[in-house]
């Protein structure tokens, strides 16, 4: 019988940057790395921190730079830090390390999230009660080439001093605006249990501490008595103990909803990604929106149960995950009918928040501000109408556009021929509009392409957008089919009326 080694080869490593990482999750497992730390070393720690009037602390520091290569990610900590000894076992990639139980289970964390956020990296850390700094520089392209080999270098220092700092060189994107926010709630979440014991403060760049509020009585819809719909509820799954609670809001949100799958006081999943199991929350690949899927909020504690290797999952084993569904549906299927019988206000709660609103304007003045907005505002020269509508002509007439490629839509007399294209030029503009060239037909052409595109957060955001470029459109075709001519009044005041469209949908409804 003909034998074969397995071989894995030294170019896996390059392979990281391919993983389904989400930058949170990446960035989480150092704090994972931290926190586990110190709890392996607790009360040694909690004596020092006590003495030095300090506590558990992750700094978090994102570099902007003026091209992506400049751009450097810096994670540093005050936990109990690593001798070379525990360098050499952080690095056999795949090693679990002594303690399975905990947040660090299967030794790759630290070294896929590194490559996945960049092809450089570096460590320096000192171990409390040792009297040395070790230091270890890391490049994917060398260790794909063969060099396997980790140079460990030492600095003498105080044996009173324990962090390790990670710096992050040559990433391979770029976050902002949005996914920054993202990064900021998704962290706060995950680690909402050492932040409200007070056991682990993180900061962003240095000047904004992370913080969790979580729901108290007063968040919940009451019953006639006044008692919360809340319900803590304990299950066996797979013979395992399963342990959570479930409640019915009074102000929901689609970001709100779902439930927070925690194992070893981290979530592994959570709200603005809840986990909702059909059989309570419906439908979701369609992204389904109604009352329950905004109020209903849980947490569930699966002690036991498999992790994803990118801990932002549950791997359920058999049927355990059809069977926790089914129980949860029978313990707490009643607040299904709590949710969407409730009526508190008339406001929509889809709408955004406070926060969302303050983020945005946030956002909106860092780019308003910006030496590239005034380049464009004050600098450059608009083209006059004609040579615009010249050029957009010229556009549309060089685009591939074939009628079977068509997302068609009938509304009555009108025709809308709506092309998403990925064919076209980043410089080309973000939509071109036909409303007069054929009768009763628009032709709205959406360039995918464009940078945009890129800003667009999921099906929300996809959804809205085209709702703008196809209402702009549609206004235009009936300014000029009742008017003669198309004016920026005239389309803004037809098109105030089609946004209502939503709103008028569900009212007919009801």
């Amino acid at each position: 019988m003909k034998q074969v080694n397995i071989e894995f080869t030294s170019e896996i490593v390059s392979s990281y940057k391919r993983l389904s990482y989400k930058v949170w999750y990446a960035l989480a497992e150092f704090i994972d790395n931290s926190t586990q730390a110190y709890r392996n070393n607790k009360e040694i720690l909690d004596e020092v921190y006590i003495k030095d009037g300090d506590s558990l602390e992750v700094l978090i520091d994102y570099k902007v730079g003026k091209q992506l290569e400049d751009d450097f990610f810096v994670i540093s900590d005050n936990s109990i830090g690593m001798n070379e000894s525990d360098l050499e076992s952080a690095f056999k990639i795949g090693t679990p390390p002594p303690i399975t139980d905990g947040r660090s289970r299967y030794g790759l964390g630290m070294k896929t999230a590194a490559f996945w956020l960049g092809d450089k990296w570096s460590i320096r850390t000192k171990k409390l009660g040792h009297d040395k700094v070790c230091i270890v520089h890391l490049d994917v392209n060398s260790i794909s080439g063969g060099n396997l080999i980790l140079d460990i270098t030492t600095e003498d220092a105080e044996e009173n001093e324990h962090y390790t700092i990670i710096e992050i060189n040559n990433l391979h994107r770029r976050f902002k605006g949005r996914t920054i926010g993202k990064i900021k709630e998704f962290l706060s979440s995950i680690y909402r249990f050492d932040i409200q014991e007070k056991e682990l403060s993180i900061y962003w760049n240095r000047e904004q501490k992370l913080d969790w509020i979580n729901y108290s009585d007063d968040d919940f819809i009451t019953n006639i008595e006044g008692t919360p719909y809340k319900k803590d509820f304990t299950l066996i799954v797979g013979g395992k103990t399963v342990k959570g609670w479930a409640g019915a809001l009074k102000s929901g949100g689609r970001a709100k909803g779902g439930f927070a799958l925690i194992q070893s006081k981290r979530v592994i999943q959570g709200p603005p990604r809840g986990y909702k199991p059909e059989n309570i929350f419906g439908e979701q690949e369609g992204g389904i929106n109604n009352l329950i899927n905004q109020r209903i909020v849980g947490e569930i504690y699966l002690e036991g149960f498999k992790v994803s290797h990118t801990k932002d999952s549950i791997l359920w084993e058999g049927t355990e995950e059809d069977e926790l569904d089914d129980l949860l549906l029978e313990e707490i299927g009643y607040l299904r009918k709590v949710a969407e019988d409730f009526r508190a206000r008339e406001v929509d709660e889809r709408a955004p928040s406070d926060i969302d609103i303050q983020a945005a304007i946030d956002e909106l003045l860092n780019e308003i501000v910006s030496d590239e907005s005034q380049d464009i505002i004050f600098t450059n020269e608009v083209p006059s109408d004609e040579v615009i509508a010249t050029s957009n002509r010229a556009i549309m007439q060089y685009i591939a556009i074939e009628k079977d490629e068509a997302i068609y839509i009938n509304v009555g007399k009108l025709d809308i021929r709506l092309y998403i294209k990925e064919d076209m030029s980043p410089n080309d503009p973000y939509v071109l509009y036909d409303p007069i060239s054929e009768a009763n037909t628009v032709i709205i052409i959406v360039n995918k392409r464009h940078p945009f595109w890129n800003e667009l957060d999921g099906d929300i955001g996809v959804l809205n957008y085209l709702r703008q470029c196809v209402y702009d459109g549609v206004a235009e075709w009936k300014a000029f089919i009742q008017k003669g001519k198309i004016t920026a009044e005239t389309v803004k005041y037809i098109k105030d009326d089609l946004m209502r469209l939503p709103f008028e949908i569900e009212k007919n409804k009801s």
